[in-house]
């Protein structure tokens, strides 16, 4: 009788169990929040065409993303970083007192045109283990580059 009891007892707690995981993996995700942005042309360390952009979040925290190519990106591209190669770009954390960290993960675009909304994403890490996730929309700027 006792025996009974007890797996009566243990299936109701996996039934229990089982129906709560499956209701907090099936829950929708709260949407993305959208940061605004700016992105202007920039130079590439070797003095190649590349773009910058800047997504400003909360409390005057800046994410500065420099992608070392054209700003002419006609599907969806994801960059990782940090780059090992030299040859992709960066992604940094700027404080409102202008101290920089390296971030390490994605930043990705939906497309990159000259003087269209430049639409994306980011899965950032900070070196203190500080998660910064979002989309953005960035604007062009007016910044001329000079590079060469």
């Amino acid at each position: 009788m006792m025996k009974n009891r007890t797996s009566l007892f243990i299936a109701i707690g996996l039934l229990i169990l089982g129906t709560s995981l499956f209701t907090f993996f099936n829950q929708k995700q709260p949407p993305t929040q959208v940061f605004a942005a700016t992105v202007n042309r920039d130079c590439a360390p070797w003095d190649g065409s590349a773009f910058r952009v800047r997504i400003q979040l909360q409390g005057g925290d800046v994410i500065d993303v420099g992608i070392w190519q054209a700003p002419d990106i006609k599907f969806s591209k994801t960059f990782s970083f940090p780059d090992n190669t030299g040859q992709v770009g960066n992604a940094s954390l700027i404080d409102p007192a202008g101290s920089y960290e390296q971030l390490t993960g994605e930043v990705w675009f939906d497309s990159v045109s000259e003087g269209q909304t430049v639409a994306g994403g980011f899965r950032l890490k900070g070196e203190r283990g500080e998660v910064f996730e979002g989309r953005f929309a960035a604007e062009w700027e007016g910044q001329i580059a000079m590079c060469g």
